[in-house]
């Protein structure tokens, strides 16, 4: 335990609270944009502070501070607990129980610190230069960026828990535009790790310009119902839109569309999703959540099947649970329920098997509208970009499209699924394969 997190519990004890919790957090970002072969946009900050909760009877006090000399941190245990005063009392607010933690290797990088600025500068200049060189129809670039970071957490508690850990990422974002004649479409690819050398240069340009250049010339097609595949990234970007929904805390406000669902079947008998905070490759892993609990794979979705939603300790107090380590704050916040990363299991399909159950269908590469998606019943009216596919085989793009319907009827026409896994940021880490949905009614001309 630090001197600052040891001052700020004897000082909150003294003070009056019956039990405290401290968190403190320290990180460095790199971020560069790019642009036409000049930087757009750079930061390169550190931050660090301490948040602490204090609980006296029920209630509790919050205040954080990124100031940490003594005086400093008296006046945070002082609004702490001034704060705690006008709190609502709930037997819910509780400090947990401590638990072994189990160590988890591979967070941090060795690599990551001693990599020259200049070398990620490059990594994002290189981006944009080889994907205007590689194909002529791709003549700029919307977003070259590379970003990185390193945060370290410590939390100690008044119950004896004393924890930390180290985590490293870097990623790398490209987005290119391909114009023939009056046209111009766009392509998107991600590539991450946890350094700068883990990152795949030579596949994030390749894929961003063959996903542009890709959908040239694309048109409208007939209405129609037809089977429809989603790439991975389609695929995760609509995840990402319901894992708000396997919150305890969305459940407990009305506030989800999976409520009073479990047991059910949400997803036909091949969907399996689970959030997996131990997840070797996931950049949101971690050994212990925001609140110290320890950090578990946890299934939410078996064969279609809901099997329960994610807790903190409040929200497992309220709905007489327990908790699956899923608070996720930063020094700024108290503790709240979220995913870290979010994954539909893989199937053992290759892609080019998948396509191949699709005599007449479509294959989605880009989505739009997913912001208006309803939280709580599901429905959703999305634009829909990608290939027509015939015989098995991608054939020409096309564009213009739109498909109604609601997010858990979509899990429940699911009928393959590929072990093509990828993962991109949306509202978490999420992880997808590509998915074969049995038939959607595919609006178009």
């Amino acid at each position: 335990m630090t001197s600052v997190a040891e001052r700020l519990l004897a000082r909150a004890r003294q003070s009056g609270a019956e039990h405290a919790e401290v968190y403190v957090s320290t990180g460095t970002e790199f971020t560069v944009e790019v642009f036409k072969g000049e930087i757009e946009s750079l930061v390169s900050a550190e931050s660090r502070g301490v948040g602490l909760r204090t609980f006296r009877e029920h209630r509790i006090g919050f205040s954080y501070t990124s100031e940490l000399e003594p005086a400093a941190l008296d006046r945070l245990v002082d609004e702490a607990l001034e704060n705690g005063r006008y709190n609502t009392a709930e037997d819910a607010n509780v400090l947990p129980q401590p638990e072994s933690i189990d160590p988890l290797d591979g967070l941090a990088s060795s690599a990551h610190a001693p990599t020259d600025p200049q070398r990620k500068i490059d990594f994002a200049l290189e981006m944009e230069r080889r994907a205007t060189a590689l194909d002529p129809r791709v003549r700029r670039v919307s977003k070259a960026l590379y970003s990185d970071g390193r945060g370290e957490v410590e939390i100690a508690n008044s119950h004896g828990l004393s924890a930390g850990y180290a985590r490293t990422i870097a990623y790398g974002v490209l987005d290119t535009i391909a114009e023939q004649d009056s046209e111009m479409q766009s392509g998107f690819a991600f590539t991450h790790g946890r350094d700068l050398g883990e990152l795949d240069l030579a596949g994030v340009v390749a894929e961003a310009v063959e996903n542009a250049a890709g959908l040239l010339g694309a048109r409208p097609v007939p209405t129609a119902s037809v089977p429809v595949v989603f790439h991975p990234h389609a695929a995760a970007m609509i995840l990402g839109v319901l894992s708000s929904s396997f919150s305890a805390d969305a459940v407990i406000k009305r506030r989800s569309l999976l409520a009073g669902k479990v047991g059910q079947q949400v997803g036909s008998a091949i969907v399996d999703i689970s959030d997996d905070p131990r997840l070797a490759q996931g950049l949101a892993s971690r050994p212990f959540d925001g609140e110290g609990v320890p950090s578990r794979r946890n299934s939410l979705i078996e064969n279609g099947v809901l099997q329960g939603y994610l807790q903190n300790t409040y929200t497992a107090m309220r709905t007489q649970s327990q908790s699956t380590g899923s608070a996720v704050r930063s020094y700024k916040s108290v503790p709240e329920v979220g995913v870290s990363n979010l994954v539909l299991k893989p199937g053992s399909l290759s892609r080019d098997a998948l396509l191949k159950r699709v005599d007449n269908g479509l294959h989605v590469e880009q989505l739009s509208g997913l912001n208006t998606v309803n939280p709580v019943s599901g429905e959703f009216s999305l634009g829909l970009t990608g290939h027509w596919i015939e015989k098995g085989q991608l054939t020409r793009p096309v564009k213009e499209l739109t498909v109604a319907g609601n997010v858990i009827a979509l899990l429940q026409k699911v009928i393959a699924l590929a072990d093509d896994l990828r993962f991109m940021f949306a509202g978490g880490f999420i992880g997808s394969p590509s998915v074969l949905i049995e038939e959607l009614p595919v609006g178009g001309l």
